[in-house]
């Protein structure tokens, strides 16, 4: 299943179940949300690689469910051995899963003490040609010496066979556009595709952006705390929120999102409804003025 606007490809990333009702609310999303023709979908792992029934293929699960190719999410620090993770990849080879998300992972060690993520990327394309998406912090890693040694760790992954990267979310559009244009001129020609995170709720998005390194500026932090305690209107702010900033970068030509869903499907589905409709708007304009 491919977009219907080609200059307006999303991803969507959904949060592993806990329970019977929330692998429910997953199925349910994925189902609904592929009316948007996503390029991929992925499961990530839960805080510190917890959260996860590891009996649950959720690669081929939801590749079987709504035929939209499914990336496999590679938390590196959770393999023991790279003999672990090759016996997972030759797994995901036989299901027919041909993309891959490779970063570090939230927890400590595993194979991630043997070599950097650049290296892993690089033995994994050379055990077969996975389709690589990797990370990148418009923010800077919160383990990174500085923003260029955070540079150079991309720069070593792209080197290393990756095909794009993938933002941590960010709520400052300028933050993206700095970041990237940084990107260019250091040397990264690969695409890098902006992380978007719908704000459903607020507390949590905050404690989830202190971890990240990631900012929530203090007007969005006020403008629900206005809201107090109507759901109607912190939903509806959301929904503004994250409209607004998807289409921003529909109009300053970004061709594609990857929205980290938390398994919400309004909200994720508002993210890209606004910028498919947006970016469609914007190549109109460019063929008529081209014509």
């Amino acid at each position: 299943m491919s977009t219907s606007f080609p200059f307006a490809r999303v991803s969507f990333e959904y949060f592993p179940p806990r329970n019977y009702s929330a692998e429910r609310a997953l199925l349910t999303a994925a189902h609904a949300l592929r009316r948007f023709g996503p390029d991929f979908q992925t499961v990530t792992f839960g805080a510190g690689g917890s959260g996860v029934d590891v009996e649950t293929n959720w690669p081929a699960r939801l590749q079987g469910l709504n035929s939209v190719p499914t990336a496999a999410h590679i938390g590196l620090s959770r393999f023991s051995s790279e003999a672990d993770l090759l016996s997972y990849l030759r797994d995901m080879v036989a299901e027919g899963v041909e993309r891959l998300i490779v970063l570090r992972g939230d927890s400590e060690g595993g194979i991630m003490e043997e070599a950097s993520v650049a290296e892993w990327v690089r033995r994994i394309k050379s055990f077969h040609r996975f389709d690589i998406s990797v990370a990148c912090y418009p923010e800077v890693h919160p383990k990174a010496k500085d923003s260029g040694a955070d540079l150079d760790v991309l720069l070593d992954k792209q080197f290393a066979g990756a095909d794009r990267a993938i933002t941590q979310f960010f709520f400052d559009n300028k933050l993206f556009y700095r970041f990237r244009d940084r990107a260019e001129r250091a040397g990264f020609y690969k695409e890098i595709i902006p992380g978007i995170l719908p704000i459903s709720n607020i507390e949590r998005t905050c404690e989830i952006a202190k971890k990240c390194g990631a900012t929530v500026p203090s007007s969005i932090i006020e403008a629900f705390e206005k809201c107090g305690d109507n759901n109607e209107a912190r939903s509806d702010l959301a929904r503004e929120l994250v409209e607004k900033q998807v289409r921003d970068l529909a109009e300053n030509g970004v061709d594609a999102i990857h929205i980290y869903t938390l398994n919400r499907i309004d909200l994720a589905a508002d993210a890209a409804r606004a910028f498919q409709a947006t970016s469609r708007k914007e190549t109109a304009e460019i063929v008529r003025l081209a014509g």
